[in-house]
């Protein structure tokens, strides 16, 4: 029987179909942009199942409904090539048929048993780790990366793999340590450079981040459409918190925004980043509009509650009313069909969240606040990373200080403060609010600290040649 480059083996597969699913492992979890090559493969395969399996995974992970309708396409591909099939395919098989009835629980439980089974099954590992990722499961993307370690600690890729999952649950010294150790191996990992940029944008560390993320940008351009708009987003992340908002508007319309405008992921990344451009103050002109004209086309999908949060409050900063209360209307109807396990997302996370975002873009803050307020508790469970859900509670505690709510704002404040307490912003917006409660010494020794801090950060970015 043939094996894989990995060793696995595989049914009914000739050289063309190990080469081919050799390749597409390559490149998906370097973040190529070629699966066009391995589409092409699969769509030839007449004998091993898993080349139209994983074809099948490549479209689901698109979150789109022609990505939906594709991958039904390849499943039934695959069901006409099982005789002979390895349990590991039958079990992918199991993975996908589970996925594509929405049962993204029982998918992820299959793919955690091939890791088990099979914990040199890389591509398992990752959709693993992807699902559980989609699902708020910060846990299980660690238990992945830590079997697929323990199996692989050669392959580059894995150190990223395990590194995130190290992030997500806020081992940050271990998480920097293991994407760099993989980045030892081979400089070019976006996954690597995105875990690193999620550690030092956890902790303040944004000098770092920028001469970080810059000294390795030289690699993305190989990365598909989602690696390069997001590791770009990240960068924009650090400039936005060293107040150097003008460059992280531009790296908005020159990296983030129009590589693949269709796309689910370079949707979030915009509205999240316009969304807190507009909370630090800047005029973002036209852009909601023209992202508008990509979301409207989204209002019923709910393949992903995530990307319909970012989808709606998109669609309500460009003023799109209509289409805001027709999609409010879709999310309820979603709610009311959950069944029991995605209760709490729907109908306790997202329908409150988007009610809040809808009231937040309408100005009305009070309203916002308290929607926003009851979905806050129930806010992993949208999926995510920590750093992409964070753009919801800036938004919440942007409601609370313009509604008047101190006390509850303070706190959020304070908390941020003792997190981050390096970003400048956050020193501005506590002076704001310890001056509105009366305590005006704390404020003026924040707004001294935010004096210090700007100045610091101004002359860093001139001695090292990075201002604009």
């Amino acid at each position: 029987m043939a094996r894989d480059g990995q060793g696995l083996e595989l049914g009914n597969a000739d050289e063309g179909a190990v080469a081919a699913l050799d390749f597409v492992r390559q490149e998906w979890l370097g973040f190529g942009k070629r699966f066009a090559d391995f589409v092409a493969a699969a769509d030839a395969e007449e004998k091993c199942p898993m080349l139209p399996l994983v074809a099948a995974s490549l479209f689901l992970s698109m979150y789109s409904p022609e990505g939906q309708a594709a991958a039904t396409r390849y499943r039934a591909r695959a069901k006409t090539m099982t005789a002979g099939a390895t349990p590991r395919e039958l079990a992918w098989l199991a993975a996908i048929d589970a996925w594509i009835d929405g049962d993204t629980g029982q998918s992820l439980a299959s793919f955690r048993k091939i890791v088990s089974e099979w914990p040199r099954d890389l591509l398992a590992g990752k959709l693993a780790q992807l699902l559980a990722f989609n699902r708020g499961e910060a846990e299980t993307l660690l238990e992945v990366g830590e079997k697929l370690l323990a199996a692989n600690q050669d392959n580059r890729f894995v150190w990223g793999m395990y590194a995130f999952g190290l992030e997500e649950c806020h081992r940050l010294d271990e998480a920097e340590a293991a994407a760099r150790k993989g980045l030892a191996l081979d400089r070019n990992d976006p996954w690597a450079h995105h875990a690193i940029a999620h550690c030092l944008e956890a902790r303040g560390r944004m000098l770092e981040g920028v001469a970080f993320l810059s000294s390795v940008s030289d690699t993305w351009s190989d990365c598909n459409s989602f690696m390069q708009t997001h590791n770009w987003w990240h960068l924009a992340l650090f400039l936005i918190d060293l107040d150097r908002t003008d460059e992280a508007l531009a790296l908005h319309d020159e990296r983030v925004w129009g590589v693949w405008k269709e796309f689910c992921e370079d949707q979030a990344n915009a509205v999240s980043l316009l969304a807190r451009l507009e909370l630090r103050g800047v005029d973002v002109g036209a852009r909601w509009a023209d992202l508008a004209l990509y979301l409207k086309p989204r209002l019923h999908e709910h393949l992903s509650a995530f990307h319909d949060v970012h989808y709606l409050y998109g669609l309500a900063r460009a003023g799109e009313r209509s289409a805001v209360t027709e999609m409010l209307a879709s999310l309820e109807d979603r709610a009311e069909r959950a069944k029991p396990f995605e209760r709490e997302l729907w109908a306790d996370c997202v329908v409150p969240l988007a009610h809040g975002l809808a009231a937040h873009a309408a100005g009305d803050m009070p309203a916002a606040a308290r929607l926003m307020g009851q979905a806050m508790p129930h806010l992993r469970s949208l999926g995510g990373s920590i750093a992409q859900r964070a753009v919801f509670g800036a938004i919440h505690l942007d409601a609370l200080s313009r509604a008047g709510w101190n006390d509850a704002a303070l706190a959020i404040l304070q908390a941020d403060e003792r997190e981050r307490p390096g970003v400048a912003a956050i020193k501005r917006a506590l002076a704001d609010l310890y001056r509105k409660v009366g305590r005006t010494e704390q404020a003026l020794a924040a707004e001294y600290q935010a004096e210090q801090l700007a100045r610091r950060y101004r002359e860093a970015a001139t001695r090292t040649g990075e201002a604009a």
